[in-house]
């Protein structure tokens, strides 16, 4: 059989109680009493001092890093010529597709297996890369 719910306010009421008789003990004053000796009532029930509770002020938020984004290396296309086992054979660049054709003619004409022509994208270098921009900005300001 299930035993009686316990009332918390009841405990606690009497734990302070009891708190409070152990400090008073201590001191070696009687309950009641007040500095001038004046007896004082304590109502029964109702512990004579209060804590407050104090509340907790809201955590300001943090301020959250920006990351630099990283911008992708600039790519540039060029044509590649493969044989069966994708090693690569040749490599032209994008606006030579002609010369690719005829090179990728030959190797089918001179050579057994499979040859075949891909585009290949390369990253830039980024020497490269600054120089075309700055040539593009010089055309710029020369053409204005």
């Amino acid at each position: 059989m299930a035993g009686r719910i316990l009332n918390r306010r009841e405990l606690r009421e009497q734990a302070d109680q009891a708190e409070q008789a152990e400090q008073v003990q201590a001191v070696g004053v009687e309950p009641g009493a007040g500095a001038d000796g004046a007896g004082t009532e304590v109502l029964a029930g109702v512990p004579a001092k209060k804590r407050k509770r104090v509340a907790k002020t809201p955590a300001a938020p943090r301020a959250k890093r920006v990351r630099k984004v990283k911008t992708p290396p600039r790519m540039f296309a060029r044509w590649g010529i493969f044989d069966a086992s994708l090693k690569q054979v040749a490599i032209f660049d994008y606006n030579q597709r002609a010369a690719a054709d005829e090179r990728l003619a030959q190797l089918l004409l001179n050579k057994k297996g499979i040859h075949f022509l891909q585009m290949v994208k390369e990253a830039m270098p980024e020497a490269a890369a600054e120089a075309e921009a700055a040539a593009a900005a010089a055309l710029l300001v020369g053409g204005a």
